[in-house]
């Protein structure tokens, strides 16, 4: 039976945080503004049910509601005035790009009833204003307009749906100033029921003669392979993942949205694949005779721009799953395509395949696979060991891994650093890694670890940057003193956009940050800083930061000296016969 969301007549901010609240929304990131001061009162009322975490800047805000959707399968909130939210464009690009489930709240700011004068601020693309609904259009999946309270709670409940159905994405939004004067209640039309009566649930089912046909083709594999896309850390398919490939013996490589859904410690993985990928991950999927590809659109970064020397539907038979059919078969044709869930789909292929492939067959496939580590290495490297000064980027990640064990979940940020932690990086759980594959853009680290830590108690939000991303984003350190996340900030600092520097050679423009002391910022906002200078000195800030109940950040001076180009995979310099 249906439940009413209301029992009596309220004012319309009421209603919609009792929207969200019957939708299971318990976080809300964003700055007070607007007409959505009025929203944020109602959420006073409500703070045992719903945390505000007020950010210094709406991208940050951005930037945690789409990491924290990411991560938790359940849409993010962002809340702030409509011109300013525009601000949060690095978070639902991202979220629209990667496919989390992600809600914008925002304003028109169009002073109702006279929107069609001109106001103030006004984004009602009206004569004289801008069209808000067209900017949020061109980054979200959905847009929604309210125009009356009734309207205003609908339009959440709608925009808390389409953010979760199909594949999920960002959803605007955007109040009319007259839609949060006045009332709602139980006898308001159309009916307002609870929200959570109006989110479907359960998963759709799979078709089960398409996944018997994979089924079929993946235990005939001579050498099969996985790759493991975003879309698994979306459905939270990571245990489902792990027995696929175990009961297979088929290796698993991930994209670099992927990074993180299947631990690089274990003995089936290869690593990431494609233009930044690891020499065995791209070998191992060249060597592959059937691929299953899951959660991922295989876009040109996965597939080294298209490269038959690493996939090739000529010469191998591909297994696509996702849960939007339009991804199916985009670039590279698929011998099975799957319709559904992550989730539901490997569960399914798990149990249909247990007891297909035997233990002579699983034993080869490992024997294979440690002939290729033998010959392409897996996450090591002699720089890694270097006590060079300024220190090798390599360096600090092996120093990083050793730290973390599988405790904390590391975001990335944009940039050289992200190649480098993409590469050499190697993940201990699942889901541990955290990067804004999408749309990359700087900024993100630090507000997605303070994120990831919210989402995911029981682990440490580790944010890894550059000097330029930490220079963007190191107002989310004021944040978090605030609210009480003790995240960790690993800077790499070498006083220059490092990809940008590189890629210019001998024409260096506009990529000279000068040195700053990051540390020292940290410390002027209450955290604790460490600079480090020498590799002796990593390990304790190390283990000093993970043991700090406050943020800290680490500050490391580290070298020029290492380029994206040593991590670029040959085949973006291969010539592309088969």
């Amino acid at each position: 039976m249906a439940t009413p969301l209301l029992r009596e007549d309220v004012r319309a901010p009421e209603a919609v945080v009792q929207a969200l609240i019957s939708g299971g929304v318990d976080h809300v990131f964003g700055m007070p503004g607007g007409s959505t001061v009025v929203l944020y009162d109602a959420l006073f009322d409500h703070r045992d049910e719903i945390r505000t975490v007020l950010v210094r800047e709406e991208a940050r805000a951005g930037v945690m509601a789409e990491v924290y959707g990411k991560l938790t399968g359940r849409p993010g909130v962002c809340m702030g005035q409509g011109a300013f939210m525009v601000h949060a464009s690095i978070g639902a690009i991202e979220a629209q790009l990667s496919s989390s489930p992600m809600l914008i709240l925002a304003d028109l700011s169009d002073n109702a009833p006279y929107t069609l004068h001109g106001p103030y601020q006004s984004g009602a693309g009206s004569y004289g204003g801008w069209d808000a609904r067209a900017v949020f259009g061109g980054m979200c999946k959905r847009v929604f307009v309210a125009s009356t309270p009734v309207e205003a709670v609908h339009c959440v409940q709608l925009g808390l749906k389409h953010a979760v159905t199909g594949q999920p994405g960002p959803v605007a939004v955007l109040f009319s100033g007259g839609s949060l004067r006045g009332t709602v209640g139980p006898a308001s039309q159309p009916t307002l029921w609870a929200t959570s009566d109006l989110l479907a649930s359960g998963a759709l089912p799979v078709d089960a003669s398409a996944l018997d046909k994979a089924a079929q083709v993946l235990t005939r594999a001579r050498r099969p392979v996985i790759i493991a896309g975003g879309g698994v850390r979306v459905a939270g398919a990571y245990d489902d993942l792990a027995r696929v490939a175990r009961s297979l013996g088929a290796p698993v490589a991930t994209t670099a949205s992927g990074k993180g859904v299947f631990a690089e410690t274990d003995e089936w993985a290869l690593g990431v694949l494609g233009n930044f990928g690891t020499p065995l991950a791209n070998a191992v999927v060249a060597d592959a005779d059937v691929v299953l590809a899951v959660g991922t659109k295989l876009g040109p970064t996965d597939t080294a721009q298209e490269h038959p020397a690493l996939l090739d539907p000529a010469r191998q038979l591909l297994v696509h799953i996702d849960v939007e059919p339009l991804n199916l078969s985009w670039s590279v044709p698929a011998d099975v395509n799957i319709v559904g869930d992550a989730r539901v789909a490997l569960s399914r292929l798990s149990e249909m395949i247990s007891g297909a492939t035997t233990p002579q067959q699983r034993d080869e496939r490992a024997e294979q696979l440690a002939l290729d580590v033998d010959t392409h290495g897996r996450f090591s490297a002699p720089e890694m060991e270097s006590d060079v000064v300024p220190l090798l980027p390599q360096r600090v990640i092996r120093a990083l891994h050793d730290a973390l064990g599988e405790q904390a979940i590391v975001c990335c940020d944009a940039g050289e650093n992200r190649i480098f932690m993409t590469h050499y990086f190697q993940t201990s759980n699942a889901p541990g890694f955290v990067q804004p594959a999408g749309v990359g853009g700087m900024g993100y680290a630090m507000p997605a670890a303070f994120a990831a830590q919210i989402a995911c108690p029981d682990k440490r939000g580790v944010a890894v940057c550059g000097d330029g991303g930490f220079a963007i984003a190191m107002n989310t350190l004021m944040t978090a003193r605030e609210e009480g996340v003790p995240i960790v900030v690993i800077v790499l600092n070498n006083g220059k956009l490092g990809w940008v520097m590189h890629g210019q050679r001998d024409r260096q423009i506009a990529s000279d940050l000068g040195v700053f002391d990051h540390a020292a910022m940290a410390v002027s906002m209450g955290c604790l800083g460490v600079r480090v200078e020498h590799p002796d000195e990593l390990a304790p800030a190390l283990a000093a930061a993970l043991a700090a109940d406050r943020p800290t950040v680490i500050d490391v001076m580290t070298s020029l000296d290492e380029t994206f180009e040593k991590v670029t995979s040959p085949l973006m310099r291969q010539p592309r016969s088969r």
